[in-house]
């Protein structure tokens, strides 16, 4: 296949991911997934924070903005009051998004590194199945 997905951290390549399992040294994919089951409780969480497409949309509106209301959430996502304020919580916990207390009654919300860093996957995930299904046909 050829597709792969580097990490690199300071112009260091800090992981090399092949996308296929032909291209994995065993060695080197098996240490990988024992890692993944070993912290597969937080991976799971964050996975279950972005299954829904109602979180996903508010994760992509803060990053868009980097800076937003609770009402503006709202209105934009065109939802109740107990759904935004579930994902909010939930991506707080997560650490995904920063609630900003600017005065008592004006509470702001924002991405975190974490929360850009988790819709860039949603993006790489995206551009990869585009990939991968363009190949099968």
């Amino acid at each position: 296949m050829g597709l792969k997905i580097q990490l690199i951290k300071n112009g260091k390549v800090v992981l090399d991911l092949p996308l296929s399992i032909e291209e994995w040294r065993p060695e080197i994919f098996q240490r990988e997934l024992q890692n993944l089951e070993e912290d597969i409780h937080r991976i799971q969480t964050l996975h279950d924070v972005l299954s829904n497409e109602t979180r996903i949309r508010m994760l992509c509106k803060l990053v868009r903005t980097l800076d937003c209301r609770f009402s503006e959430l709202m209105a934009d996502l065109g939802t109740n009051q107990k759904i935004i304020s579930d994902g909010l919580r939930r991506m707080t916990k997560m650490y995904l998004v920063r609630r900003v207390e600017k005065h008592p009654r004006d509470v702001h919300y924002n991405p975190s590194p974490l929360g850009f860093a988790s819709l860039a996957t949603c993006l790489i995930m995206r551009r990869i199945l585009d990939e991968i299904e363009q190949s099968m046909r």
